[in-house]
């Protein structure tokens, strides 16, 4: 009787690949591109910004990559939660080191916050702007944000961070309760006004903190807050609100047929950078899925489906290949839409004739006034500050 043939085992199930973020860009056609192409599997585990931001500091066990904001890395790198990224092994790091935010004109105003700040991993393990060859973080999307009027309103477009803090809005404005984000918006809306003045916005002594909270506590006991969003800005129930906003969700209630009008703010605007960080704790295969991600990132689909939902990338030249002309030529361009324009979930956005609020992305970045800032004492300033937001959650 001959021997039974035996089949060696093999293992068909798609390696999987754990990442942390928010719903910013932790959208499925993002998950579904990248499974397609990578053919690996992924856990999105989308959360708002300081769930998201509080998880990486304490469980770095429980993801691969943590998709979030640079100005996080002061608060979740000091845990040891990351490890470093070899940039010898992300194939575009030529363009993504050119980006002009990391290349700043000798002698130019530059505000403080940016992602050049912390990027890369200096010699002690701390963060600074000395370049090297490894960094925190790789930056993907960025973009510049302000507020908008949600809801039906025939009041004139406000063209100023000081409208935030108007009469005519009491009662009706949101802002976001993130203090790295909202409250470099209030910052801006006190300034316009006049009423407050700082050697350095991006980070505040404690006595400018004393004072902020002060003001701004003054502002929601007279009633003029409608409440702090978290992940999503309010819906227009009762009249219109004044809610600052992400492009995402600007987008996203556009969608919906929601009347809605994005400001762009004389002052210019708060700018953000997202990008992918590595968890000390993954292996080694693991950690082979996790460059393969982050390159494909920037290879140019995940581009293209962000810039449909309002975002720039770093390395915009393969995004252009995976963009239709009229799409390139809007988004990036701020060119009149040719034909009617999509946002990354298929939806129409935008019709012929209209254009894209702000401009180009090379005027709505070079008037970038603020970046989302995590400041030397934001203990002390979170402290205070939820006090003002934890109670008036929208």
């Amino acid at each position: 009787m001959s021997e039974p043939v035996t089949t060696p085992f093999v293992n068909t199930t798609p390696a999987v690949l754990r990442v942390l973020g928010t719903g910013v860009t932790l959208i499925d056609t993002i998950h579904a591109s990248a499974e397609a192409d990578l053919g690996i599997r992924l856990e999105f585990t989308a959360l708002d910004g300081i769930k998201s931001q509080r998880r990486g500091v304490l469980a770095p066990d429980s993801f691969d990559i943590y998709d979030q904001w640079f100005h996080d890395l002061d608060l979740v790198w000091p845990a040891r939660s990351l490890r470093p990224i070899d940039v010898a092994r992300i194939k575009c790091w030529d363009q993504v080191s050119n980006w002009a935010v990391l290349r700043p004109e000798p002698n130019s105003h530059v505000p403080s916050g940016t992602p050049l700040d912390r990027l890369y991993v200096q010699e002690n393990g701390e963060l600074g702007s000395a370049v090297s060859g490894r960094i925190s973080m790789l930056p993907t999307v960025y973009n510049a944000d302000s507020f908008a009027i949600v809801g039906e309103s025939s009041v004139p477009e406000p063209t100023s961070w000081g409208d935030l803090l108007s009469e005519q809005w009491r009662g009706r404005v949101a802002i976001q309760a993130d203090a790295a984000i909202g409250v470099p918006d209030l910052l801006l809306a006190l300034r316009a006004r006049g009423e407050f003045l700082c050697d350095n916005p991006g980070n505040l002594t404690l006595n400018e903190i004393k004072s902020f909270i002060r003001l701004v506590k003054q502002y929601q006991l007279a009633g003029h807050f409608a409440g702090f969003w978290t992940d999503r800005t309010p819906s227009p129930d009762n009249g219109a609100t004044l809610s600052t906003m992400w492009w995402s969700n600007y987008l996203s209630q556009k969608a919906k047929g929601i009347p809605i009008r994005m400001c762009s703010p004389s002052e210019g605007y708060r700018g953000w950078c997202g990008g992918m960080a590595l968890s000390q704790k993954m292996d080694k295969r693991t950690e082979e899925l996790a460059y393969a991600y982050l390159n494909w990132w920037l290879s140019g689909p995940a581009g293209a489906i962000m810039a449909r939902n309002g975002a720039y990338m770093v390395a915009p030249d393969a995004v252009r290949k995976n963009l239709s002309v009229n799409e390139w030529n809007f988004w990036y361009g701020g060119e009149p839409a040719v034909s009617k324009i999509h946002d990354a979930f298929g939806n129409v956005v935008y019709l012929p004739g209209e254009r894209r609020e702000g401009g180009s992305y090379e005027t709505r970045q070079g008037q970038i006034a603020i970046w989302n800032s995590v400041m030397e004492e934001h203990n002390f300033l979170v402290r205070l500050w939820d006090l003002i937001t934890m109670d008036a959650l929208i």
